[in-house]
C-alpha cells in the first residue's frame, strides 16, 4: 500500500479540483466583468455571477471588488453564444436544441508594472442540450434555464481550467 502511494504521488496523480499550479501567495482576485460580443443582453452578468460562486466555494481566492486590492484579475469576453436544433418532430418542428457558450479569458498577475498572463484559453466551451415542446409557451424560459446551465457548467470548468493549468 505505501509503495502504491509514493507511486501514484511520484507521478503527479491528484485529485480533479485539489491542486494548483499557482504559486500560494497569490490569493486576492479582481472578477473583471467579462465583454459581451453576443445578442444575449445578460450573458455577461450571468457568468459573473456563476464564476464568484465557484471562486468563492473553491475557497482558493478571496475576490476584490477594487483592481488595487487585487494581485490577479480574471477577464475575458464571451465570444459567442448559439443555438442549433438537434432534433425534430415528424413535422419538422424542433423538439431539442444544443447551445454552446465560448469565452475567450486569461488570468493575469497584476502585482508588477507590466502584467503577466499565468493562464489563458482563447476558446474555452461548453455546451448544453435542452428539450422544448413546440406546443408550449415556455420556449424562451427554457432557452433561459439552459443558459444558466450552460454558465454554471462552464464557471466550474473554467475555475478548474485556471486552476490546475490546463
Amino acid at each position: 500500500l505505501i509503495g502504491l502511494c509514493a507511486v501514484l504521488t511520484g507521478c503527479g496523480y491528484h485529485l480533479v479540483g485539489s491542486t494548483s499550479f499557482l504559486p500560494d501567495d497569490l490569493t486576492d482576485l479582481h472578477l473583471a466583468t467579462f465583454e459581451n460580443r453576443t445578442r444575449w443582453a445578460d450573458a455577461d452578468q450571468r457568468l459573473s455571477e456563476s464564476l464568484a460562486r465557484e471562486i468563492v466555494r473553491r475557497r482558493r481566492f478571496e475576490i476584490t471588488d477594487r483592481p488595487a486590492d487585487a494581485q490577479m484579475r480574471l477577464e475575458g469576453e464571451i465570444v459567442s453564444v448559439t443555438v442549433s436544433p438537434v432534433r425534430l418532430d415528424d413535422r419538422g418542428r424542433a423538439t431539442e436544441y444544443q447551445m454552446t457558450l465560448t469565452v475567450s479569458t486569461r488570468l493575469v498577475d497584476i502585482r508588477g508594472d507590466k502584467p503577466e498572463t499565468l493562464w489563458q484559453d482563447p476558446s474555452f466551451s461548453r455546451r448544453t442540450s435542452y428539450d422544448v415542446d413546440v406546443s408550449a409557451v415556455d420556449y424562451f424560459d427554457r432557452q433561459v434555464e439552459a443558459l444558466d446551465e450552460l454558465t454554471r457548467e462552464l464557471a466550474q470548468a473554467l475555475v478548474t481550467a485556471m486552476l490546475e493549468g490546463f
